[in-house]
């Protein structure tokens, strides 16, 4: 059996949904997104899921402020809701270089994003429960918060269902096809998709999926593991995201009672995505804490709730790999987002779709192509995933 898709999306995570949203509002013809498990089945529902427009390039903080636009208007753009919480975000630093901070304050500031620096007094009031020390500063941007991301993924895939796309969940990509260096099909357990242009938003997969048409992507999957604690009596419910950038540790509420928190960064040895330990070790987790401890009084009677391990696809420059890929027509790449692809996920999917129909998009993407134009920088935070 055979059929013909316009565009097949592979990966029903975050990115994968973002996209086919966006193809159905420009009137991409019949779309169909394949996923071995299903929308949002696979690492995007370990996301942490917050946005806050911290970074060093342009591209990053216009499409997380755009994000965040979308998110608090979700039920009129999109349908639904997606759980989005804003209730703000302090990183905790003990200077702004580029390279403690991850961000150009002068660049987000040119590009519109709220933010407040506070000093020790002001640290010291706004988080009472806390302790600092005398070269401590704090960003304070009140124009952030989190999601939840399997709400968001999951409406923007039904959106993009009302819209004529198919989602052919619990299907196996077995295999790209390509003649002439043009993309030909998609081979499924279910049957052949023929169609001239692919999306792989297949996250930790996507390398393996590109080598099948003898595309390579430098593209590695680490793991990171999240620990969850009972909320301390001492904090108070719908307290903002905590980045502490000086022990390099973050939490934020996941309701009312539960809290969850991680290091920044990712363990250096590789896994396989499909057999990785999903647990968290005690030594994650007694790391964690106490380092939670170092910041926080209330944390050092916390109360243990569980935890796991998410899973990341990493690229060396810790860049996403967006864009037509590898000298094949039609093979289309948005992967590789080093563990900071939430934040964008919503919006970015607008821009690929302008590129893929020629137009010019409202955000530049050139920064995320590949091969990486000379003008590309390592990210400054490259080696760790900031929270």
């Amino acid at each position: 059996m055979s059929t013909l898709a316009d565009v097949v999306v592979i990966g029903a995570g975050v990115h994968g949904a973002t996209v086919a949203y966006h193809l159905a509002k420009a009137g991409a013809g019949r779309v169909i997104v394949v996923d071995k498990a299903g929308v949002a089945g696979g690492p995007t529902a370990k996301s942490g899921a917050m946005l806050r427009p911290i970074f060093t390039e342009a591209p990053y903080i216009q499409l997380v402020m755009r994000s965040i636009e979308m998110l608090e208007h979700w039920d009129d753009v999109v349908g639904g809701d997606a759980g989005f919480v804003e209730r703000g975000f302090l990183r905790i630093t003990r200077n702004f270089s580029e390279a403690d901070l991850g961000g150009n304050l002068d660049l987000m500031k040119s590009l519109g994003a709220e933010f407040e620096i506070l000093g020790l007094d002001a640290l010291k009031t706004r988080v009472p429960d806390a302790e600092f020390v005398g070269d401590e500063l704090g960003l304070w941007l009140p124009r952030s918060g989190f999601a939840d991301p399997v709400l968001t993924t999951r409406t923007l895939a039904r959106a993009a269902q009302r819209r004529g796309v198919e989602i052919w969940e619990g299907t196996q990509v077995t295999g790209l096809l390509a003649r002439d260096s043009r993309i030909s099909g998609v081979q499924t357990d279910r049957e052949l998709i023929h169609t001239r242009t692919v999306v792989n938003c297949a996250g930790p997969w996507s390398a393996q999926l590109a080598a099948g048409i003898g595309v390579e992507l430098p593209i590695e999957t680490h793991r990171g593991g999240t620990s969850l604690f009972q909320r301390p009596e001492a904090l108070p419910v719908g307290s903002p995201i905590f980045s502490d950038g000086v022990h390099q540790v973050y939490f934020r509420e996941v309701n009312d009672h539960v809290l969850r928190a991680a290091h920044f960064g990712w363990t250096k040895h590789q896994v396989d995505p499909d057999t990785y330990d999903e647990t968290i070790s005690s030594e994650q987790y007694l790391g964690l804490r106490d380092d939670l401890r170092k910041r926080f009084r209330s944390m050092r009677r916390s109360v243990y709730a569980g935890g796991f391990s998410a899973i990341y696809d990493m690229t060396p420059d810790a860049h996403p790999i967006i864009g037509n890929v590898g000298g094949i027509d039609g093979f289309w790449c948005n992967c590789g987002w080093s563990g900071n692809g939430f934040a964008s996920a919503a919006a970015v999917g607008e821009p690929i779709v302008d590129l893929m129909q020629g137009k010019t998009p409202g955000v530049d993407l050139s920064l995320f192509a590949w091969p990486r134009p000379p003008s590309t920088k390592i990210r400054p935070d490259a080696h760790w995933v900031r929270r």
